[in-house]
C-alpha cells in the first residue's frame, strides 16, 4: 500500500487530514496508518462507506488498523480530525512506509 497525505480542510483550532492509499499488490490486503504530530489531540478518524477499523491514540498521534481489506488496484482514504496540532505531521506511514505529500 502506498499512502499520500493531505489536508482536506483547515479551520480555527484544527483541521481534517487524509491519507489516501492505493493497493498496488496482486492480492487483497489490510493496512495500518501511523501518524505522529507535535502536540494536538485526535478527535476522530474514519473511512467512509466501509466497516471501521481500530484506532489507538497516543500522546504523539495515532495508529489506525483497517477494518476491511482493499482489493488489488483498489483505493481507500482514511480521514481524521485533529485539534491544536500543526497540519504537517512529524511522521506518516502506511504499513511502515513513509507517505508522500508533506
Amino acid at each position: 500500500m502506498a499512502g499520500r497525505y493531505r489536508v482536506v480542510q483547515s479551520f480555527d483550532g484544527g483541521f481534517i487530514g487524509e491519507v489516501a492509499m492505493v493497493n498496488a499488490s496482486a492480492q487483497s490486503r489490510g493496512w495500518t496508518v501511523r501518524l505522529e504530530f507535535s502536540g494536538g489531540r485526535l478527535v476522530t478518524a474514519w473511512v467512509e462507506g466501509v466497516p471501521q477499523g481500530t484506532v489507538r491514540a497516543s500522546d504523539d498521534g495515532f495508529t489506525y488498523v483497517s477494518g476491511v481489506d482493499v482489493s488489488p488496484g483498489g483505493s481507500v482514504s482514511l480521514r481524521f480530525h485533529m485539534e491544536r496540532a500543526a497540519s504537517t505531521p512529524l511522521e506518516c506511514t502506511v504499513d511502515g512506509v513513509r507517505c508522500t505529500g508533506f
